[in-house]
């Protein structure tokens, strides 16, 4: 069985693959009606030239991965992308129909919230406005808005998808930090209420009891100590159980949503593009072959939506490929028409529901079996080209979303069965600590009570030995007790970082975090600068609109300073909700003789700034 973290790679490995071939094949088809238009040298290299510079911009900036795509340089290529798209549509009119859409792609992964749709839709209205000197046709024009929408969304999706499953398998680790951070602030709890208050009245009546030994004192001590012991056993017994599960992690994610979304739009945009070709048909075919095509592309779509995402029966499957082959060949076999169909929903089904090299056999005798079709039709080198190509675009973007879609929702299950397993090891350490520390301290408190108790009357110097060994016994676990709830308590730098970026990714905001080197501060320091992240970053999430979060240690002699600076609050609304929010990180950080301020930036960002000397 493969792993998680392989399957991991293989995806991204998949989808930088898939990217090439569809990207590659979008170029490609551009290039051959430049062919058809005109092999002149001039067109050739110029059109080779503008093709090749928008494959660089494409995979070399906007879908290379880890690539900054809020960078200057990003923006610029942007630019240079629109150039590209648009320039040339004067010399290449009907081949540079598809080079929209890279622009509009690209737009939606470097420009940030509902500007990049707006942007969309206006690359998209403007793909068919330059056509319109050379295409007088209606539903053609409507053509080149869908079209372009389509191969923006494509673009989009195969650039975003493969560091949406990065980024998830990356916050694995970190959310199953998240979860053992909570059960260990619930220990620290339970540790505190159920036995230091035990320990403190056993300590009490121990010094009571000393002073003059009496019954009275000596049984209520041995009833607090067992308690006390029956309640370490009780706690332990329970952190040795499976923890509760922990309904938050149900029902799908954000990216599994966003998968799902994606998979359909782009499915629609394909049969919406499909509908239009198979109207141009009606001269051919007359209304009952379109009508016909009509019906048997909306049973394609059905079952490619419909599609089982994890293993099902051979027959199942075999039952969906044969139905989406019988709508994907009936109308073009009975109306000889081979444009009446979406063969590349069958080419990706193909690949997705027959096993290993299986599949990919099918895949490849789907897309040159629709080659082949348009030749045995009578049509060009051309229009075999496009079918070849287009079969192969087709059945690939929907192999990559499908199965990119079932990795992501099989890394938001496995994010849940990491934390559980993580909780786990955690609440058995809890009970070692327990048994380990405060075990044996209350079994000898018991016992040596129960002995007090009997030597009272009969040996009272005797007693009162046992009596100042059990006090000595009794200070040392309530002390036991104190350190071990501090140290599941104590905040640590480290781990608030990464549960800031843990957090404020899940919220889908953008992170950039820059620590200079913190492990020697000193540790009251480290302490408050935890909890002003902390608060800052709650802040944040509970009254800010943000999409960016910089969070910046700046450790110089003599001084740190933390900013914590996000593009979120208006500037209205941050009046009204700052001041009483940071009162007590204010008192926190001037205790240690620094300072607190919060407020809009010269850039029009909001920082929370803290700065603390280093004497």
């Amino acid at each position: 069985m493969t792993s998680r973290p392989e399957r991991s790679s293989v995806s991204r490995r998949l989808a930088y693959v898939v990217i090439s071939v569809v990207f590659a094949n979008y170029l490609g088809n551009a290039f051959i009606y430049v062919l058809a238009g005109g092999a002149t040298p001039a067109r050739i290299a110029g059109s080779l030239a503008c093709l090749t510079a928008i494959g660089y911009l494409q995979l070399g900036v906007f879908s290379r991965p880890g690539a900054d795509l809020r960078s200057t340089r990003a923006r610029v290529a942007l630019g240079a992308l629109a150039l590209l798209a648009f320039v040339p549509v004067p010399f290449f009119p009907h081949a540079w129909a598809g080079m929209p859409g890279f622009l509009a792609g690209s737009a939606l992964l470097v420009l940030r919230g509902r500007a990049r749709w707006v942007v969309l839709g206006v690359v998209a209205v403007a793909n068919s406005l330059t056509k319109v000197p050379y295409v007088s046709d209606g539903f053609m024009l409507s053509y080149y808005v869908v079209s372009c929408v389509l191969v923006g969304l494509v673009v989009y999706g195969l650039s975003r998808l493969p560091s949406l499953v990065e980024q998830l398998e990356t916050a694995r680790s970190e959310l199953a930090e998240l979860a053992v951070s909570r059960e260990r602030l619930r220990f620290a709890h339970e540790l505190h209420d159920l036995l230091g208050v035990s320990l403190a009245a056993i300590t009490l009546k121990v010094e009571l009891a000393r002073q003059e030994p009496a019954q009275k004192e000596l049984v209520e001590c041995l009833g607090i100590a067992r308690e006390a012991l029956a309640n370490v056993r009780a706690v332990a017994s329970s952190y040795r159980e499976p923890p509760p599960a922990d309904e938050r992690a149900a029902g799908p994610a954000m990216e599994t949503r966003f998968a799902q979304v994606l998979l359909t739009a782009v499915v629609v945009c394909y049969v919406a593009m499909a509908t239009f070709q198979i109207g141009y048909e009606y001269p051919r075919v007359g209304a009952a072959g379109v009508g016909v095509a009509l019906a048997a592309v909306v049973g394609t779509t059905a079952l490619v939506l419909s599609l089982p995402v994890g293993p099902h029966p051979p027959l199942v499957r075999g039952g969906i490929l044969a139905a989406m082959a019988v709508c994907v060949y009936g109308p073009q076999l009975l109306y000889g028409d081979p444009v009446l169909a979406e063969p590349g929903f069958l080419a990706g089904a193909a690949a997705l529901l027959v096993p290993r090299a299986g599949g990919w056999i099918g895949f490849c005798a789907v897309v040159a079996g629709q080659g082949l079709l348009y030749g045995v039709h009578g049509y060009g080198p051309v229009d075999i080209a496009y079918g070849f190509m287009a079969t192969m675009n087709h059945g690939l973007v929907l192999y990559a979303l499908t199965r990119l879609r079932s990795m992501v929702n099989e890394l938001h299950e496995a994010r849940a069965e990491l934390a559980t397993a993580a909780v786990t090891q955690e609440r058995l350490r809890f009970a070692r600590d327990l048994h380990d520390l405060l075990g044996y301290s209350l079994s000898a408190i018991t016992l040596k009570v129960e002995l007090a108790r009997r030597q009272v009357v009969v040996d009272p110097g005797r007693a009162r030995q046992e009596l100042a060994e059990v006090l000595e016994i009794s200070r040392q676990a309530l002390a036991d007790v104190r350190s071990v709830a501090l140290s599941y308590r104590e905040l640590s730098f480290n781990e608030e970082t990464r549960s800031a970026h843990a957090l404020l990714t899940a919220a889908d905001i953008e992170v950039v975090v820059h620590i200079d080197q913190c492990d020697q501060l000193p540790e009251d320091v480290k302490i408050t600068l935890a909890t002003v992240l902390r608060e800052g970053v709650t802040n944040l999430l509970r009254h800010s609109k943000a999409e960016r979060c910089e969070i910046v240690l700046s450790n110089s002699p003599g001084l740190v300073t933390m900013d914590i600076t996000n593009d979120g609050i208006p500037a209205t609304e941050r009046k009204s909700r700052d001041g009483s929010g940071i009162g007590n990180l204010t008192t926190r950080v001037r205790a240690l003789g620094g300072d607190l301020h919060a407020g809009l930036t010269p850039e029009h960002t909001y920082r929370l700034r803290a700065e603390i000397p280093l004497t």
